[in-house]
C-alpha cells in the first residue's frame, strides 16, 4: 500500500482491505436521518448532531481528551475460540500510521490485550514496560512504543463465546497505567458503548463510486456493511430492511463476486475500495 492509499485510510471517505481487515475513517460514515433514542446518553446523541465527519472528530477527541487517552484504537472483531479476528478497523484515533502496521503485522495473532479483556469481561489496564518480552508480543509493544504509546486500558464488548463483539484500547502517551482510575474506566467504556451503537446502528457507509458501479444504491449500502463486519440482522436493522430482502441481496453479490462465502465477499469488495 503506497501513502496515499494510508492517508485515503485514515482521513478520507474511501477505505481499504489489509490481510483481510476493513480500514475506514470518520468520512466514510454517514448518519442515518433518525435520530437515536439516546436514553440518557447524551455523547450518543451528540455524534448524531454533528454536522459532519469533522465536527464528530472533535467530539470525540474532547471525549479521549478528558479521559486521559491520547489515542484510540476501535473495531469489530470476530472470535474463534479465544482468538480474535479484526473485521473493521477505525483508523482516525489511532496513532497515525499505527493501524495500518497493525493489520500488515497481524499483530491481533499475539495481542494479549485483547486476550485478557476479553476473559475478564471488564476493562484492563496496561503498560508497553510491562509487557511480555518474548517475541512476537515484544515486536508490536516495540512498535507501541515506537508510536509513542506507553500504556492503556483495552476494553472488549461482546465474548469470546458469541462469536463477534468490538474491541478498543485507549492509549496514552504515559509510561505508567496509574492515569487510568476507575473514572476514567467508566469514562472510556462509555465512550467505546456510545461510538459502537452509533457506527453500529446509526450511520450507513458512503458507498465508494467504484464500488457502486454496476450496483444498485441499496447492494452498493449492503456491500459497504459486509466491509464493516455487519451480522444479517445489523445490516437489516441499519439500513432498514427485511431479512429475507438482505439474504436476497447477499446472495446476488456473492454471485456478482464469484465468491462462496461472507470473508470471501468481504475481501472481493474491499479489493475495489480506490
Amino acid at each position: 500500500m503506497d501513502s496515499s492509499t494510508t492517508s485515503a485510510c485514515v482521513g478520507g471517505s474511501s477505505a481499504t482491505t489489509i490481510e483481510g481487515v476493513f480500514l475506514y475513517g470518520e468520512p466514510y460514515l454517514m448518519p442515518t436521518a433518525a435520530a437515536p433514542d439516546a436514553s440518557g446518553l447524551d455523547l450518543l446523541a451528540a455524534l448524531h448532531r454533528a454536522r459532519d465527519a469533522s465536527e464528530r472528530e472533535r467530539v470525540v477527541r474532547a471525549e479521549l481528551a478528558a479521559i486521559g487517552a491520547d489515542w484510540l484504537e476501535f473495531g469489530k472483531m470476530q472470535w474463534q475460540g479465544e482468538r480474535a479476528q479484526p473485521v473493521s478497523l477505525l483508523c482516525t484515533y489511532a496513532p497515525p500510521d499505527w493501524t495500518v502496521a497493525y493489520c500488515r503485522n497481524r499483530f491481533w495473532e499475539c495481542d494479549a490485550r485483547l486476550k485478557r479483556a476479553s476473559l475478564a469481561g471488564a476493562p484492563c489496564v496496561w503498560s508497553v514496560a510491562g509487557e511480555p518480552s518474548l517475541a512476537p508480543a515484544q515486536h508490536m509493544f516495540r512498535m507501541l512504543a515506537a508510536h509513542g504509546v506507553g500504556s492503556g486500558i483495552t476494553i472488549c464488548l461482546g465474548a469470546p463465546a458469541s462469536g463477534h463483539g468490538v474491541a478498543m484500547h485507549f492509549l496514552s502517551r504515559h509510561a505508567d497505567h496509574r492515569w487510568a482510575t476507575k473514572d476514567k474506566l467508566a469514562a472510556a467504556l462509555l465512550l467505546g458503548v456510545c461510538l459502537h451503537e452509533f457506527i453500529a446502528k446509526h450511520t450507513l457507509p458512503v458507498a465508494a463510486n467504484r464500488l457502486a458501479t454496476g450496483m444498485s444504491a441499496l447492494q452498493a449500502r449492503i456491500a459497504d456493511c459486509v466491509q464493516r463486519g455487519f451480522s444479517d440482522k445489523e445490516v437489516a436493522r441499519s439500513l432498514a430492511l427485511s431479512p429475507h430482502t438482505v439474504d436476497y441481496h447477499l446472495r446476488a453479490l456473492r454471485h456478482r463476486f464469484k465468491v462462496r462465502n461472507r470473508v470471501q465477499l468481504a475481501q472481493a469488495i474491499g479489493g475495489m475500495a480506490p
